[in-house]
């Protein structure tokens, strides 16, 4: 029987009630608390957070993320003994320095540090002419970071920082394509402007474009509409799309890649840019799913589908 308004907001708040008094929670400890089965419970979860009601933190329990209210993000520090060793390490370090210049990390905290989203902020600052990546603590005032990058620095020139770093630099985003909690975002100063790597502005030809060309063919067959092409290479094409299903037209990020295995962080990146648009996420590729990837899609199954290109 299908549940009245009433009822929906009544168990959204209580939902929203149990994390305010408790904190971060995992997705089992907020079903039972509803008494809800953990399907429906992560239906509401996955509603309150289009509704940006509640985050998803990038720490994982187990293979569960935690939710949390907007606020409650310091107290994730209560949940670091779930981090690996070296995130741990990393972690307690950038506390202590509240800002840490990437390049003077050891290889294995310099991994670490781009794990930990939930607590590390990446920045980006120009100084002689030269760009740098700085760690900020996420929960360090914005107004303390002029002065403690200053003290890094053996001149008194003006350093213009960029934030998120994210966005500009493309190590970061390489080493883990995050997702699920949206990046802190400080402002100090004027902001970069970063130029769009080169390459970028090469023309693809026609004839590289294989993959894409029978995508869009597999995409029009199934009479799925794309709305938007937002970024289209050799093989991978990244657009929003629109789908035809039992309950009317749903809207999808799409990402779809020519892959023979699909790993846990293609579904990971795509969950994160879904998100960012506050939309469902879709990643097709041919190949198949590794072990990681289908326990993803088992706890995120309400908000990733994962489609299996056959062309």
């Amino acid at each position: 029987m299908p549940l009245d308004t009433y009822t929906l907001q009544r168990t959204k708040d209580q939902i929203l009630s149990f994390i305010r008094s408790r904190g971060p929670s995992l997705p089992v400890h907020i079903a039972r608390d509803a008494k809800l089965e953990p399907l429906f419970a992560s239906a509401f979860l996955s509603e309150l957070y289009r509704e940006q009601k509640l985050l998803m933190s990038h720490l994982k329990v187990g293979s569960s993320s935690l939710y949390l209210i907007p606020g409650q993000e310091a107290m994730l520090e209560n949940f670091i003994q779930f981090l690996n060793q070296k995130e741990q390490e990393a972690f307690h370090g950038l506390r202590k320095e509240k800002i840490i210049l990437d390049e003077q990390l050891q290889p294995a905290i310099r991994v670490a540090m781009r794990a930990i989203k939930d607590f590390a902020i990446p920045i980006q600052v120009i100084l002689n002419n030269t760009q740098k990546l700085f760690w900020k603590y996420a929960f360090m005032p914005d107004t303390e970071v002029p002065e403690l990058l200053r003290k890094h620095t053996s001149s008194n020139s003006q350093a213009l920082v960029s934030i998120p770093a994210i966005e500009v630099n493309k190590e970061v985003e390489k080493t883990e394509p995050a997702p699920l909690m949206h990046l802190q975002e400080s402002k100090i100063e004027e902001p970069l402007q970063t130029e769009k790597p080169k390459k970028k502005t090469r023309r693809t030809k026609q004839e590289d474009l294989v993959f894409t060309t029978s995508l869009r063919e597999y995409l029009s067959a199934k009479d799925i509409e794309i709305l938007q092409v937002i970024e289209e290479k050799k093989k991978e094409l990244y657009a929003k799309i629109r789908i035809n299903d039992l309950f009317g037209k749903q809207e999808y990020y799409l990402i779809a890649k020519d892959r023979k295995k699909v790993k846990e962080e293609d579904l990971t990146l795509v969950l994160h840019k879904a998100q960012q648009e506050r939309m469902l996420a879709l990643f097709m590729a041919p190949g198949e799913l590794d072990k990681k990837a289908i326990e993803f899609i088992k706890d995120y199954r309400n908000l990733v589908k994962f489609e299996r290109l056959k062309f």
